[in-house]
């Protein structure tokens, strides 16, 4: 018995053509949204801040954020005219750093100035590293901190020392106030705070702190720290509130991801680094004024209320008595 046998079926060259010949669909354009729909990116400038550039990248709904312990020193004060004097030193030791913690305030009743402006420094003693919050865990970590502040009473702390420290990414130096008197109690806030840090994924702070606040800061020569300088090598590291972390802006790199011998030049030119701090800084104002800031009255400060700032924004809580 045959097999039939199965016919091919052959398209003309017109059912080609049939095939082919139907016309594309024109797409059509949405409408361009409107500008106030649009989130701007920010764009780093570094002449904004000093030199400073970011190390985090920015990520959009993710806020910046870290803990501290607030000291205001009023002007007129002996802790106040202490570190004019010291700052005096270090301008003429290393011209290119910065003051920390300036502020002008003013009294005001009724809407009216009633005094005339007057000076302030606020220094900020870290409890954290820089954390990073999405917009919902922003009132948890706000109430977190609160309950720890209820929890804590107020208590005496005092400077002991004068130190240089280095932030993480070595990118600055800072001439800081090492805390003495105190380091117990500002533990054991590390340890009410590390259970938070944790459920938020974040690092806790330094095993071995180095509590202290900065006064003055420079920003360090990147080529230096490339080269491995020996002194460099030996300095200390310890976070600063580098919320306006270092980075560089995209105008500014090369193919490589390198800055620009351009943007080198210009970059030192209008912001001044240094390798690191004279070797004979801190000795010289150890010796000069160190028995004045190690002493209770002048060094000495209440250590009362802690302090987040979240992006632009800044909450603070008093310690609470357990009496």
């Amino acid at each position: 018995m045959k097999r039939a046998s199965r016919a091919l079926v052959a398209y003309s060259d017109s059912e080609d053509e049939a095939l082919t010949d139907v016309p594309e669909r024109k797409k059509k354009k949405l409408p361009s949204l409107a500008s106030s729909f649009i989130v701007p990116v920010p764009v780093d400038d570094p002449a904004l801040h000093q030199g400073r550039v970011r190390t985090t990248p920015h990520v959009e709904g993710q806020y910046a954020a870290y803990v501290y312990i607030p000291l205001v020193v009023q002007y007129g004060t002996a802790l106040y005219s202490l570190i004019d004097e010291v700052l005096n030193v270090i301008k003429e030791m290393v011209p290119a750093a910065h003051a920390i913690g300036e502020i002008d305030t003013c009294e005001k009743s009724g809407g009216l100035v009633v005094n005339n402006f007057h000076r302030v420094r606020e220094l900020h003693l870290s409890l954290t590293r820089p954390i990073f919050l999405r917009a919902h865990q922003r009132e948890e970590f706000k109430q977190a901190i609160k309950l720890i502040a209820s929890r804590r009473a107020p208590f005496q702390a005092s400077f002991a020392t004068f130190s240089e420290l280095t932030n993480d990414e070595r990118t600055r130096a800072f001439l800081s106030l090492e805390v003495g008197a105190g380091h117990n109690e500002l533990r054991d806030l590390l340890s009410a705070l590390s259970p938070t840090l944790r459920s938020l994924r974040q690092r806790d702070f330094y095993s071995q702190p180095r509590f202290h606040v900065s006064i003055a800061w420079a920003l360090l020569d990147p080529d230096t720290l490339a080269n491995g300088d020996a002194n460099t090598k030996r300095r200390p590291c310890a976070y600063e509130e580098d919320i306006v972390v270092e980075d560089t802006s995209d105008s500014n790199l090369t193919s490589n991801g390198d800055i620009g011998e351009s943007d080198k030049q210009f970059q030192a030119k209008s912001f001044p680094r240094v390798p690191h701090f004279p070797s004979e800084l801190i000795p010289t104002l150890n010796q000069r004024f160190g028995a004045r800031v190690s002493s209770a009255h002048i060094g000495g400060f209440n250590a009362d209320t802690i302090a987040v700032k979240i992006g632009k924004d800044i909450f603070s809580w008093p310690f609470h008595s357990l009496s």
